[in-house]
């Protein structure tokens, strides 16, 4: 192509003029993709990154008068598009690899899990020798969530009573589990 029939054709499409930019777009669309797919390496998104380019060029196609070169506009256009394809990448894999060592990090292992057990089970045993009314108050409050006022008016009892069981039924549930 003749660099005075581009810079005719850039100045039809800076006009809104569709056949400009169709013929663009069938000029340099092959092109596009075959660059794109050898710096990415995948055809696929290869050829989506070239349509996203020529929708955009479409938007912004106002500008293109003041456009000298298209080849040179396009593929830097191009460029930054594989730039901002493997920064992408960059943070996914990055985002993958810190969740991989939360995960490591928060998921118990099997000694951890048998220690639980145990002192679960420890604390289910101390829970039953507590005397009944200390017993019935402290399953409601932390087994059932029943607030303390509701345990003092469901058992007719005062609510200082209430707290009262309460911390002697964690004070003998801590001496069991250390």
């Amino acid at each position: 192509m003749r660099p005075e029939d581009e810079i005719f054709c850039l100045k039809e499409l800076s006009r809104g003029n569709k056949s400009a930019f169709e013929w663009l777009f069938m000029t340099w669309h092959a092109r596009l993709v075959g660059f794109l797919s050898r710096l990415i390496g995948d055809d696929n998104t290869a050829y989506d990154y070239a349509q996203d380019i020529f929708f955009d060029i479409w938007k912004q196609r106002k500008k293109f008068s003041e456009v000298e070169s298209f080849s040179a506009y396009l593929f830097q256009m191009a460029r930054f598009k594989v730039y901002n394809h493997f920064d992408k990448v960059a943070v996914k894999s990055r985002f993958k690899g810190e969740m991989a060592a939360r995960a490591a990090i928060v998921t118990p292992t099997r000694e951890q899990d048998l220690f639980a057990s145990e002192t679960e089970s420890q604390i289910w045993e101390a829970v039953r020798h507590l005397p009944a009314r200390r017993r019935k108050v402290f399953i409601m409050s932390r087994m059932q969530g029943f607030s303390n006022d509701e345990i003092a008016k469901e058992l007719g009892i005062d609510k200082r009573t209430v707290e009262n069981h309460i911390t002697s039924a964690l004070s003998s549930l801590r001496k069991i589990v250390k």
